[in-house]
């Protein structure tokens, strides 16, 4: 590390955590003025949150293959998880808004999880198995609501940036739903910021989106086989794009 990132790094760091802090009570007032979820998690997340914590961390988000998505029809989006910065990418380039499922331990972060709540974000409970069933038939509500829901199929962030086995919470929604799966490589964010850091580096995050797999076209695979088509064609687009 270079002797003025040593000094930059907490700034950085604090910047990070002031600007999260002020995008998330940002986001609470607007909710109140514009009531529209989507609209106010576009404003705050893409041009407001994102920019800034990719800007003071010198980032930079590529999007490959925006062509796939749908801007008319809701669908389950799934994609590969090893960093943090992950949302931070996905939030700044896609030009739909997505609703994560995510843990429910960031529902006991200061204002962040009051927010994440507040927009309709899905909460999942993973040691109660009921609840973790109950939060999937949430999230097939929001999809036929009109809303687009996005999972980190591996159920958590790489620990060494390879690719996980995925578990089966998004698919189930598609496979109850008839809903299409998109599959979504993050490729780049291990680099910037891995599992267990808290020191964001300099790089390119390139996000490469592929065709959607049809209800039609899994019709007759179970939800295993699913899950690990999915996952061969995110290992694919991470293959072809090391």
């Amino acid at each position: 590390m270079k002797i003025i990132d040593i000094f930059l790094t907490p700034i950085r760091i604090l910047i990070v955590v002031v600007w999260t802090l002020f995008s998330g009570i940002l986001g609470m007032l607007l909710l109140v003025v514009i009531w529209n979820p989507a609209h106010t998690q576009m404003i705050t997340t893409r041009w407001v949150w994102s920019p800034v914590l990719l800007g003071i961390c010198g980032v930079r988000v590529r999007l490959h293959g925006a062509e796939n998505i749908d801007m008319h029809n809701t669908r389950v989006y799934v994609a590969n998880h090893a960093s943090q910065f992950d949302i931070v990418a996905l939030c700044r380039v896609m030009p739909i808004t997505l609703f994560f499922v995510a843990k429910r331990e960031l529902a006991k972060i200061p204002i962040v999880g009051q927010y994440i709540y507040l927009l309709g974000h899905i909460y999942v409970d993973r040691s109660n198995a009921e609840s973790a069933k109950q939060s999937m038939r949430n999230a097939a509500k929001k999809i036929k609501a009109g809303k687009n829901v996005i999972s980190f199929a591996e159920g958590t962030r790489s620990k060494t940036g390879e690719l996980l086995m995925f578990r089966r919470g998004p698919f189930i929604i598609a496979k109850e739903g008839n809903i299409d799966v998109v599959p979504v490589a993050i490729e780049g964010s291990y680099h910037v910021l891995k599992s267990g850091s808290y020191i964001p580096r300099s790089g390119v995050i390139n996000i490469y989106i592929g065709k959607a797999i049809t209800h039609q076209e899994y019709g007759n695979m179970s939800v295993e086989q699913l899950a690990a088509h999915a996952r061969e064609k995110i290992k694919d687009m991470l293959d072809r794009h090391p």
